[in-house]
């Protein structure tokens, strides 16, 4: 059971990653090419934008959000293996 719902739960997570780089990746091609953000020359010295994203920033945001699922599938998992099963169904 624990390892099912830590499975599961790296599973959500993981496409929760992907679908977050591929907007994140989305948002800055758009902000990038368009002039979305307009932003006073006479204040900032530039009417656009700076985005840059480097290797090493891409890096530990994937590692981040991966510990953080990590943690957040194991903690459900090993609460989910104290829950006896049959007393559950049975209050239900």
């Amino acid at each position: 059971i624990k390892r099912s719902f830590f499975y599961q739960g790296l599973v959500i997570g993981g496409g929760g990653i992907i679908f977050g780089l591929v907007l994140g990746f989305l948002g800055l091609f758009l902000l990038g090419n368009f002039n979305i953000i307009d932003l006073p020359a006479d204040v900032y010295g530039s009417s656009k934008l700076p985005l840059e994203l480097s290797t090493i920033d891409l890096v530990l945001i994937v590692v981040g959000a991966v510990f953080i699922v990590a943690i957040s599938s194991y903690y459900p998992a090993k609460k989910a293996t104290e829950v006896n099963v049959l007393q559950t169904l049975r209050n239900e």
